[in-house]
């Protein structure tokens, strides 16, 4: 690709980063993305990129370069062990690289456009691991699931969702209300990290909730 087209590629790329942290991928405005590239030619993220869909492809494909290496060597390290990863571990795993994307204002952006994502297509188990996703993040999920082996399907289910949802949510908050360095209730990265790891743990070795009396039984008593 010529260095021109390049150089106009990456520009929209950082806009878009930009406009789709503040706005959202659906609803952002595509002329704001335009304008903070410095691109006159209105066609220019069409001619460059296709549809919006390609362009969030292209930011979240810096994302996951940026986040993929740092799983995969935190993975290796897993692996190498004599003994299967406990559950903190796992979670320090899933989480702590995307911590470390708060620390520039890019990664922060990515962030939030994550946790958009989440809002605005939910979050379910078959949205959990995107197809694109590198083979460390499945196997980290296989390695939690072998820890709730004895759950109930709906509640294992329940409670991966829901801290994934908070973990993403919480890094979120940072991204949005802080400069990198610490987070809004001064914490810093390695804290937060290891206030959601255990959080997590508590979540995932409590029991299971015993099954409720039926409505009606409820109200005879």
């Amino acid at each position: 690709m010529p260095r021109d087209a390049t150089t106009t590629r990456n520009r929209i790329i950082d806009a878009a980063e930009q406009v789709f942290a503040e706005q959202g991928v659906g609803e952002s405005n595509l002329r704001d993305i335009h304008r903070l590239a410095g691109q006159a030619n209105k066609s220019a993220l069409h001619y460059h990129f296709g549809t919006r869909d390609r362009l969030l492809d292209a930011v979240m494909e810096r994302h996951h370069a940026h986040v993929d290496p740092l799983r995969a060597a935190l993975v290796e390290r897993l692996r190498a062990a004599p003994a299967p990863p406990d559950i903190p571990a796992v979670l320090d795993a899933l989480v702590a690289p995307l911590a470390a994307q708060l620390g520039t204002p890019s990664g922060r952006n990515r962030i939030r456009i994550v946790d958009r994502m989440r809002h605005d297509r939910g979050l379910s188990a078959a949205t959990l691991i995107p197809e694109d996703a590198a083979p460390e993040l499945p196997w980290l999920f296989d390695r939690l699931n072998d820890h709730l082996a004895h759950l109930p399907q709906s509640v294992r289910e329940f409670r991966v969702l829901s801290w994934s949802a908070m973990s993403t949510g919480a890094l979120a908050d940072w991204a949005r209300h802080s400069s990198g360095t610490t987070a809004p209730l001064g914490f810093t990265t390695d804290e937060l990290v290891a206030n959601l790891v255990v959080i997590g743990t508590a979540l995932f070795t409590a029991p299971a909730p015993a099954t409720p009396a039926p409505s009606h039984d409820r109200q005879r008593a």
